[in-house]
């Protein structure tokens, strides 16, 4: 498995991830979001030196990372919908932030899939707040 940098040519499959129903549900904004929308944030995401978005992959695209970076980096993930259910999230995870925390996640509490997964990686169950459960790694 390898994790690369996303570039503008990943907008489509980056797009349909993230309006993924599934996706959607377990994300800390639920609202579809418009193609035009995307294609913005997307261009303005690639250009800040605050953000890396990752495409992790194994012969086909499993999922994306994005690392945003402050005080802490904080780490989200999103896996293609065939990816799912296979224990790729971890190992995505792990490779996402060998080395380089301290980092930091918000997961819905009713997200057991990602809170393992996350767990998985190093993080630890910090707090709840605002509707989110907070995860650490150092």
């Amino acid at each position: 498995m390898r994790l690369r940098p996303a570039t503008i040519e990943d907008a489509r499959l980056l797009f349909d991830w993230r309006n993924d129903p599934v996706t959607r549900a377990m994300s800390v904004r639920r609202d579809p979001v418009a193609w035009e929308d995307h294609l913005a944030w997307l261009e303005a995401s690639l250009g800040s030196p605050l953000r890396r978005i990752l495409i992790a992959e194994d012969g086909v695209p499993l999922g994306t990372v994005r690392l945003d970076r402050d005080i802490r980096t904080e780490v989200s993930i999103t896996l293609a919908p065939a990816a799912r259910g296979h224990g790729r999230a971890a190992p995505i995870l792990r490779l996402a932030t060998e080395g380089r925390g301290p980092f930091v996640a918000r997961i819905r509490p009713d997200n057991a899939a990602s809170r393992r997964a996350f767990e998985a990686a190093g993080f630890a169950f910090t707090h709840h707040a605002d509707g989110m459960d907070w995860f650490l790694k150092p």
